[in-house]
């Protein structure tokens, strides 16, 4: 597998993965007799459809982010806005991982720390990420998922073989599996494999002749990881028990650790595309200083956000 097709795959899998422990669990199982296990099939296949679609046309511009591709293709009146759109979108998305990630923190393994204080060392060391070359992150989020999956497939594997795996909980819900989903399922469903939008700043690593090999894997790999992160919670707390968790994911396996500061770089190298005279890829001061500006903004937006919130209010704000 070559460079892109390699570095793509693991990205897609972060975002799965990112969204199977923390917002898609929850969102599928208030769902789960109104269409949730259609909506995991079908938003598959969309999300399948997209990440194609969305590839192929930036492969078209080999070594370029969609900052540049934009800027060079329709006006500024256009682009700057657009921009700043798509990056806010991204922080946003950042954000709410981050946000859910201090609340499991606090929750099972420091309660006595005050929220504020995760939020901000965890916004310092995504921040960190964002401001880091792109071949940084690369190399970076290779290491973390080598050293991590492992852990991760002897979880899943420890978790369909436990005793306290009842399969004919699983097997109950099957029953559901033909009924029509709603909007909220399916749209969350297709969330789930929206990794492949980190190619639009990460195509700029790729100038020479490759291939995106492999691309039909996506959609399978995240379904996958669907009926597992829906199934299992399911299997061991009950169809009706899972009512009773917030994470339910992380109730059943609440060891799981992720990697997330790519979700911000993406956001802060649209946003830093908006700007004039920034170089993509480069340590100039002009490229760093307004990813860091960006980063800052949203940080303590982040920071405030968080601490305003509840567990509760920032799944909600989610499920909507």
């Amino acid at each position: 597998m070559n460079g892109l097709s390699r570095y793509f795959f693991y990205f897609v899998t972060l975002s799965i993965l990112i969204n199977a422990i923390l917002f898609v669990p929850r969102i599928l199982m208030d769902e789960r007799y109104e269409g949730a296990i259609l909506s995991m099939i079908i938003g598959s296949i969309i999300g399948g459809v997209c990440m194609y679609i969305f590839t192929s046309a930036m492969m078209r511009f080999r070594g370029k982010g969609l900052p540049e591709i934009l800027k060079h293709t329709l006006p500024k009146i256009v682009s700057t806005p657009l921009l700043l759109l798509l990056g806010s979108v991204s922080f946003i998305s950042g954000a709410l991982v981050l946000i859910n990630y201090a609340f499991i923190v606090h929750r099972y393994l420091i309660p006595e720390s005050p929220i504020y204080v995760l939020l901000i060392l965890f916004v310092v060391v995504a921040s960190f990420g964002a401001l880091q070359s792109t071949n940084t992150v690369l190399y970076s989020t290779e290491l973390v998922l080598i050293l991590s999956l492992p852990l991760l497939l002897f979880s899943i594997i420890k978790a369909y073989t436990n005793p306290n795996m009842n399969f004919d909980e699983v097997r109950a819900m099957i029953d559901y599996t033909w009924i029509l989903p709603n909007w909220k399922s399916l749209s969350v469903s297709t969330y789930a494999v929206t990794g492949y939008i980190s190619l639009s700043i990460f195509n700029r690593a790729f100038t020479g002749f490759q291939t995106l090999r492999h691309r039909w894997a996506i959609p399978c790999l995240g379904f996958s990881i669907l009926l597992t992160a829906f199934f299992v919670p399911i299997g061991i707390l009950g169809t009706d028990g899972v009512n009773d968790y917030i994470y339910t994911w992380v109730s059943t396996a609440d060891w799981i650790r992720m990697k997330y500061a790519f979700i911000e770089r993406v956001g802060s190298e649209m946003i830093s595309g908006c700007l004039p005279g920034g170089l993509p890829n480069t340590a100039s001061i002009n490229s760093v200083l307004p990813n860091a500006i960006s980063c800052a903004v949203f940080g303590i937006g982040t920071v405030v956000v968080g601490s305003w919130l509840g567990e509760d209010d920032s799944l909600i704000g989610m499920s909507r």
